[in-house]
């Protein structure tokens, strides 16, 4: 089996960009609809797209996924995904559960599928140290349950806490060593 993108899903800070930067993978850009942040690039952090274009297009069904959250809306164009596996390209990305599980039914075994959990009160701690507000820390964390629930069907489940660093750097390592073992190379 060869993979061509891993998706890592789970709840806000539980670590999934952490796991994906650790796994060494480039990741796919996506689209969004808001406005690029001081320092952002169109087309290597997100591809900035208008609401407009990125409904149509999800109204054309050329789109994969797309959620909205704080009204800008995020997605991943099916072309896209479909040039990466074609090419056999090895990327990774982070998607919510909607958008994993669509990757999932349409790529079957092309898709590694990550969940990534950590307890609730440390992904709190998280999101306050990066300057979260308690108003958006509860909006961030309200669907906390219902996220860690729907990672029953991901392929791999981490448990990424503080104290349980040593068994993630394990992990990955071997989630690293069957990529390449499967797919040639990271």
């Amino acid at each position: 089996m060869s993979f061509s993108l891993v998706v890592l899903q789970g709840p806000s800070a539980s670590g999934k960009s952490t796991i994906q930067a650790r796994l060494g993978l480039p990741r796919v850009v996506t689209w969004t609809s808001r406005p690029p942040r001081e320092g952002e690039v169109d087309g290597v952090d997100y591809f900035f797209k208008t609401k407009t274009e990125m409904q149509r297009l999800y109204e054309q069904g050329q789109m994969i996924e797309m959620t909205e959250y704080h009204e800008n809306l995020y997605g991943t164009p099916m072309q896209l995904i479909e040039d990466l596996i074609r090419k056999g390209e090895l990327r990774s990305v982070i998607l919510d559960e909607a958008g994993a599980t669509r990757m999932k039914e349409l790529f079957r075994e092309k898709v590694l599928l990550v969940g990534v959990k950590a307890e609730r009160e440390e992904c709190a701690r998280r999101l306050e140290s990066r300057g979260h507000g308690a108003a958006d820390i509860a909006t961030r964390l309200s669907s906390f349950e219902q996220e860690v629930e729907a990672l029953a069907p991901c392929d791999v489940i981490l448990n990424n806490t503080d104290d349980n660093r040593e068994k993630i750097d394990t992990v990955v390592r071997f989630l690293k060593e069957g990529l390449v073992n499967l797919n040639g190379a990271l």
